[in-house]
């Protein structure tokens, strides 16, 4: 059996490289490979790759810092708005994750007649996240913050298959249930949801929430990871072309000539000052029309004629031109600078490159990161845990918070804790400690940068697994959501309110009473 499912690894990982090349999807292959299928989950080496049915990265040599490894043209990413359905999907008014989701599921039905097949034939069946656990294996869950996710997952998914299933009823011809997918199964629709939630990087503003091929190889490893995906978010939300797409040069020709427009009535010296102006917008030109005639009559007079130059066919040169030829004959080698200059950005823009971030020995797994997220979280959209965390949390009800008050202070310094938590509940974001910290280190080597004069102007951007705004960790099912951060301490909004509610009468009045007060002292309080 274990000799089948590595087999079947092979001939995957071999029809994926092909689509690789065909694709121009290009590695460092002397400095990485593709592993599939181990017969342990965790090898010598630490490595925790492999289940029966994934690939992982190998380092073949020590990777060095800001090393490129990986080169993914836009083109070969799966999104809704390079499927095929792009227009239907526009045109049904589809967007965020059921457009990806039906834009995956039409590219599979179609088999080997999908540009993307060669990729999709390499994923899983689906990935094993909590959503598609059975029953019995979902009593594990039962209390924690998972079980709570995965019930409004349900919620959610269920109204976007109905929706689905409206879109597949009037469009029969287009949604025809064939290899391997069935239109009107929920479960085919989890599979798939399940895949787009575990592998779907956020590419850019036009492209949105993808499939990116190579990418999705690369592991996670909280905190340690090894490389970095970088890319141009900010293109033409129409066409996805980052500079010169004729809806972006359309938009910038009417913003100059608006400009002009508004400069000339501005500057206009004969604009109805003299009442002149009979309001309807118009002069009467008349004499300004004599006045130019009788100047263009005195300068009629060309002097002595000069010889006209000929082209080779004997056609008359103008003036413009023959300077023209002039200039671009000096301006040659500056044009085919700027040239080479705008190929290069082409290259870059349209593309996602993975860049070492940090160095990796020889032989060990190369990581990448899915953001900052604790293991609930990881579990379920990935269906996986990191060991060592520093992420992980337990969260904790508000109503948990109100009964420990009541009983430690007073029933009445509760109901006002609960009146500070519904009133103030934008000030209380969650804030775990780890990523606070990281937070500030961030900025703190961001100022450093600015002191040295070294900021980056490339207009590079780390692209997450995720979107991070599109991940809550579930916490939107609260008013306000409260934790313990590992390794046990409450998270910042925590601690602070309980210094705020464990506090003298007369200091929790003055505080709590006052907006403006409050306002002040209780960030204060946050970050001390």
């Amino acid at each position: 059996m274990a000799v089948k499912k590595a087999n079947a690894s092979a001939d995957k990982l071999s029809v994926l490289l092909e689509w690789f090349e065909e694709n121009k999807v290009t590695f460092n292959r002397e400095a990485i490979e593709i592993v599939s299928y181990k017969k342990t989950s965790q090898s010598k080496d630490k490595s925790n790759i492999i289940s029966s049915n994934g690939f992982g990265i190998i380092a073949r040599r020590d990777l060095l810092d800001d090393e490129p490894l990986v080169v993914i043209p836009k083109t070969a990413v799966l999104s809704a708005a390079t499927s095929a359905l792009a227009t239907l999907l526009c045109d049904e008014n589809i967007g965020d994750t059921l457009a990806l989701h039906m834009a995956i599921m039409y590219e599979m039905s179609q088999g080997c007649q999908s540009p993307w097949h060669g990729y999709l034939q390499s994923l899983p069946d689906c990935a094993d996240v909590p959503l598609l656990w059975d029953a019995e294996s979902r009593k594990w869950l039962q209390g924690t913050d998972v079980s709570k996710w995965v019930e409004r997952d349900e919620v959610g998914l269920k109204r976007d298959f109905d929706r689905l299933q409206d879109v597949v009823a009037r469009n029969p011809l287009v949604f025809v249930s064939q290899n391997g997918v069935t239109w009107g199964d929920f479960t085919c629709f989890l599979k798939v949801a399940s895949l787009a939630s575990s592998r779907a990087f956020l590419v850019d503003v036009h492209r949105g929430s993808s499939m990116v091929p190579f990418a999705d190889i690369f592991n996670h490893r909280t905190n340690s990871e090894n490389v970095h995906i970088e890319s141009e978010e900010m293109v033409c939300p129409l066409c996805g072309e980052a500079f010169g797409c004729e809806h972006i040069n359309g938009l910038e020709q009417q913003e100059e000539e608006e400009e002009e427009a508004d400069m000339l009535l501005e500057h206009d010296p004969d604009h109805a000052e003299d009442g002149s102006d009979d309001g309807s917008g118009w002069e009467d030109d008349s004499e300004h029309d004599h006045e130019d005639d009788s100047d263009e009559d005195e300068e009629e007079d060309p002097g002595e004629e000069l010889p006209l130059l000929l082209d080779e066919t004997g056609n008359p040169i103008s003036d413009e031109a023959h300077n023209s030829q002039n200039d671009s004959v000096s301006d040659d080698h500056d044009s085919d600078d700027a040239i080479e200059e705008d190929e290069d950005d082409d290259k870059w823009v349209d593309t996602l490159d993975i860049v070492v971030f940090k160095p990796c020995k020889a032989k060990r797994e190369v990581f990448n990161t899915y953001g900052k997220h604790g293991s609930a979280a990881l579990l379920h959209r990935y269906g996986f845990c990191d060991t060592n965390n520093p992420f992980d949390s337990i969260s904790l009800d508000t109503e948990h918070i109100l009964q420990a008050f009541s009983k430690l202070v007073s029933e009445k310094r509760a109901a006002d804790i609960g009146r500070i938590v519904e009133l103030y509940a934008d000030v209380l974001e969650p804030r775990h400690r780890a990523k606070c910290n990281e937070d500030e280190n961030e900025e703190e080597n961001e100022d450093e940068v600015e002191e040295d004069g070294s900021d980056d102007e490339s207009g590079e951007e780390n692209i997450p697994m995720l979107d991070d705004e599109d991940e809550d960790d579930g916490t939107e099912d609260t008013l306000v959501a409260f934790s313990i951060d590992a390794p046990g301490h409450p998270d910042l909004n925590l601690a602070a309110l309980l210094v705020l509610g464990l506090a003298e009468e007369d200091v929790f009045a003055q505080v709590s009473e006052s907006q403006s007060v409050f306002m002040h002292y209780f960030p204060l309080m946050r970050r001390y």
